[in-house]
């Protein structure tokens, strides 16, 4: 049996067109893959620059949950003018902290461990949380200028220091 040209192609588009929507109904009754939750890892990763009284400056990954101690064990110790006590090893670490280990002598404590505003350096200063070298800076230049702070809210005087900063220092400073 021969066909003419027009049958030809009537039954080719025919057959196209049967094997499209079979492959349509395959694809359409397939299940959808599940719904996969890509959750970060609980124990992720910290990253910390350690400085001061420290063996390597610098910037250090650690695993979540580390605490301070580590971050001075990977850079490398305290060195041997470094004020060891006058910070907690203890504490737990957040990522894009930074932790300044401050010299010998240049912490000025009472016998509670705690800061005297009125005689600690620049230095000592970046060892409290929330406080870098930009604000450590004011804070000595605003004491030299003023004669001393005569009580702890009078920090708030101090370009970059809020409510929240002084009373996440009040457990850690004193004024003398």
């Amino acid at each position: 049996m021969s066909w003419t040209r027009p049958q030809e192609t009537v039954v080719l588009a025919g057959a196209a067109l049967v094997l499209a929507a079979s492959g349509l109904l395959l694809v359409a009754r397939r299940p959808a893959p599940p719904i996969r939750l890509i959750e970060a890892p609980a124990d992720g990763e910290l990253v910390i620059q350690v400085d001061g009284a420290v063996v390597r400056p610098g910037v250090y990954r650690l695993p979540a949950g580390a605490r301070l101690s580590d971050a001075v064990a990977a850079a490398g110790g305290v060195r041997h003018d470094a004020d060891g006590g006058a910070v907690n090893r203890a504490r737990r670490l957040r990522d894009g902290e930074r932790v300044t280990i401050p010299d010998a002598g240049v912490a000025s404590r009472d016998g509670n461990d705690l800061l005297d505003l009125n005689s600690a350096t620049a230095a000592a200063l970046e060892a409290l949380p929330g406080v870098g070298p930009v604000l450590a800076r004011r804070i000595v230049e605003h004491r030299a200028s003023r004669g001393g702070f005569q009580r702890l809210e009078d920090l708030l005087q101090v370009k970059g220091v809020g409510p929240r900063l002084l009373d996440g220092l009040r457990q850690r400073v004193v004024i003398r």
